[in-house]
């Protein structure tokens, strides 16, 4: 087994080290300009927001450390040899690839793509296994961040459907810096210091060329990432989509590391790992969305009234105990089955009292307001009527989408 605790010693004594690293708080300016749109997109729904933009950022930061260990651990656990050369190139496809679409800055498209390019025309000269298990083990780590944190910053929005239907959804986006401990190998003569003791079968990853493990030595050296996920939840809360969403990640990245370990053992079978990681990725993708695009919406309401997506904390609905897919049914005994018939109720006395349906129990609560004709004073976003026109939409592109419906009527 791995020394673990020795691992984890290494990591927290780097810290320091990439606290003073420049590139570490570039990183974390870039995610805090991210989480500044989403503030700013909340004080125009909400009228404030619903977290300080300090305490995004510590949250990222403080996941983060969490992610970068994990992903040490396995690193350095399992053995995945980090050539600071082919990590080059993955960054520069990752940025060219982009510029088409945004999604494949993921280091699954270009990882599988130089890969796929060094083994047929052998060039770049690449470690294929080490890469690609570099591949699934971001990936992992990932879907760690996504299940303990990934829908700690949604949003809700309007999404208009295929069909032209507008339903409530959730956007979810967070970012995470990601400090990482890896290990390279030096020869034995190099007289570094820092070595950890590892078991008799490790690596599972040597590097490449490699004869005689016993002749080299393991040197620390730490790496610095940035993580980002993105998704959006129509048919299912945001922290249920995070979990389903990072199930399917982890899933993918162990089949990834699997294909990886069996390619450094046979050659032959690294192609097979090396198509896995794009079109495995893109396939989670398109089922993803397929998901969301055709299930059914958890916020939708087509009256009568109006109902409630989403309580903004420490405001006058919550105080008066309302939730989430409450149906407003009056508002001062007049019928509410638009969102401009209750802000016309809302500009004309300073008091409101509701009429609310929670399942089959419907019951009626006194608001007193700060009015200024906007239901956003009751604490509360709404269901979005069909009358609107500022919406997401669901629609989504991939080469695999036909594959799947092949698959499916198969």
């Amino acid at each position: 087994m791995p020394p673990i605790w020795e691992i984890i010693q290494a990591y927290w004594q780097t810290i320091g080290e990439f606290l003073r690293n420049p590139m570490f708080w570039l990183v974390l300016a870039l995610i805090g300009l991210q989480f500044r749109k989403s503030e700013q997109m909340e004080r125009t729904f909400f009228g404030r927001a619903r977290q300080p933009l300090l305490g995004r950022i510590v949250l990222a930061l403080f996941f983060g450390f969490i992610g970068g260990l994990v992903g040490s651990l396995l690193l350095m656990g399992i053995g995945i040899t980090i050539s600071i050369q082919w990590t080059r190139y993955v960054l520069l496809v990752s940025l060219v690839l982009a510029l088409i679409n945004m999604r494949f800055i993921c280091f699954a498209y270009s990882g599988g793509l130089l890969s796929l390019v060094s083994l047929l025309f052998g060039w770049p000269k690449l470690d294929v296994a080490s890469l690609l298990a570099l591949v699934a083990v971001l990936h992992c780590v990932e879907s760690v961040l996504m299940l303990i944190s990934g829908h700690l910053n949604a949003f809700p929005v309007t999404v208009r459907q295929p069909s032209g239907r507008l339903v409530g959804g959730y956007n979810l986006q967070m970012f995470w810096p990601l400090p990482l401990l890896a290990l390279v190998f030096l020869p034995e003569v190099a007289n570094v210091t820092g070595g950890i003791a590892m078991p008799d079968w490790w690596p599972l990853f040597p590097p490449a060329g490699a004869q005689h493990i016993a002749e080299l030595t393991l040197y620390k050296v730490s790496l610095l990432a940035g993580l980002g996920y993105g998704d959006l939840a129509v048919t299912m809360p945001p922290k249920e989509k995070a979990r389903h969403s990072a199930v399917r990640l982890l899933a993918y990245s162990g089949i990834l590391l699997g294909l990886a370990w069996l390619g450094s053992q046979v050659p032959a079978l690294l192609p097979v790992a090396a198509l896995f990681a794009p079109f495995g990725h893109e396939m989670l993708i398109v089922i993803a969305n397929q998901r969301e695009q055709v299930g059914t919406p958890l916020f939708v309401h087509e009256g009568p009234g109006l109902m409630i997506m989403e309580v903004l904390a420490g405001g006058l609905a919550e105080q008066a105990g309302l939730r989430p897919r409450d149906v407003i049914l009056t508002a001062n005994g007049v019928s509410v089955d638009s969102i401009a018939e209750l802000r016309t109720v809302l500009q004309s006395q300073p008091q409101v009292i509701l009429t609310v349906q929670r399942g089959s129990i419907t019951s009626t609560v006194a608001l007193v307001l700060p009015l200024d004709g906007v239901p956003q004073q009751l604490g509360v976003l709404l269901v979005p009527d069909q009358s609107g026109d500022v919406y997401v939409e669901t629609r989504f592109k991939s080469p695999l989408q036909p594959l799947l419906k092949w698959w499916q009527r198969g």
